[in-house]
């Protein structure tokens, strides 16, 4: 499986502002850095290799599209072509979707074979009974938990192979939670290329994407963008210190957007093969080329643990660089990592 290669909006509209950044080179283009807000978090885009104005049109574009992403995801929104109106629509007949929705459902639901259907796009009957978009009356058991887990099974969406259609089946319900974020970053990303720009920045929250050779100047100058791992409970520096060179990477952790239930509290993502939170992982990050595979990984090696998850991560090539921080969110982690030195070799 090809698993890992695979009109501008009025400024007032924008919960952020253009922020120009100190060149680094006397005459090169005026660093140009704008934010916003979607799914939730804080999105933030820098282009460094454009003149001001086609920086600040390319960047506004860009936002847009993640806008766009955002709306096009929602589980019950109304946006023609999205995944909302998929939900609604009859089962078992074909569907039209925006072409976008359809590359994506197509590749979550890559993942969805690929773990075994562990994480996949049709958790929406078990993320709503845990409460992700809204609270839950109780922890689920019984029945209901069991139709639930039933319903993510990969089988019930059939995205084509030549058209944007797809066939969604059963008591289904698409929701590509740890998918979506990823994914606007790569459509911002294609948008920002479009426009020209090879030297950029794009984050959603914990996921970010880069591609060229970053701020120069300073440490590790030409190598990349610089980024700091969190300092985690025990330590006084951060976990790890990268250049992301045309890379993406995403961080999940299990008491962001947690499940509260009943005064319990629950990671925010579900083994939808058994229907229970995950377990024993307080944070993963993940290293790839695009930033819905590295999302996704994310997800699916908290939701494995490490040792499922070295299994698993073993067929894919390019391989992912992954590391994983063991224990519960209190405490410090135990560390445990794949691929992680790789970073180092590029």
């Amino acid at each position: 499986m090809r698993f890992l290669r695979s009109l501008l909006i009025p400024l007032l509209l924008l919960p952020g502002l253009t922020v120009p950044l100190l060149a680094q080179n006397p005459g090169a283009p005026e660093p140009v850095r704008m934010t916003a807000r979607a799914f939730g978090s804080e999105v933030a885009i820098e282009v460094r290799d454009l003149p001001r104005g086609r920086s600040e049109k390319a960047i506004l574009a860009a936002i847009k599209e993640i806008l766009e992403i955002e709306r096009l995801t929602r589980p019950d929104g109304k946006t023609p072509g999205g995944v909302g109106e998929l939900n609604a629509a009859p089962r078992g007949v074909p569907h039209t979707v925006d072409p976008r929705i359809h590359y994506l459902l197509r590749r979550s639901w890559d993942f969805c074979v690929w773990s075994l259907r562990a994480h996949g796009p049709l958790g929406g009957q078990l993320y709503g009974l845990w409460g992700l978009r809204q609270p839950a009356v109780g922890r689920p058991s019984g029945e209901a938990l069991a139709r639930a887990v039933e319903s993510a099974g990969c089988g019930y969406l059939q995205p084509s192979t030549e058209n944007p259609e797809v066939i969604l089946n059963g008591e289904s319900l698409v929701d590509l939670w740890g998918f979506a974020q990823g994914y606007a970053v790569d459509r911002a990303v294609a948008v920002l290329r479009d426009q020209g720009s090879r030297n950029l920045w794009v984050e959603i929250g914990r996921v970010r994407r880069a591609l060229g050779e970053g701020p120069g100047g300073g440490r590790g100058k030409g190598r990349g963008w610089f980024v700091a791992l969190p300092i985690v409970e025990g330590q006084t520096v951060p976990l790890d210190e990268l250049h992301l060179q045309d890379q993406s990477l995403a961080i999940v952790r299990a008491d962001e957007g947690a499940f509260r239930i009943a005064g319990d509290q629950y990671a925010p993502y579900i083994d939808q093969r058994t229907g229970q939170p995950a377990q024993q992982v307080a944070a993963t990050i993940v290293v790839t080329e695009l930033a819905v595979d590295a999302q996704a990984l994310a997800a699916a090696t908290m939701i494995f643990g490490n040792r499922e998850g070295l299994m698993r991560l073993g067929g894919l090539r390019p391989p992912p660089s992954v590391m994983w921080l063991l224990g519960s969110t209190e405490g410090a982690p135990l560390i445990a990592t794949s691929h992680w030195s790789d970073l180092r070799n590029q």
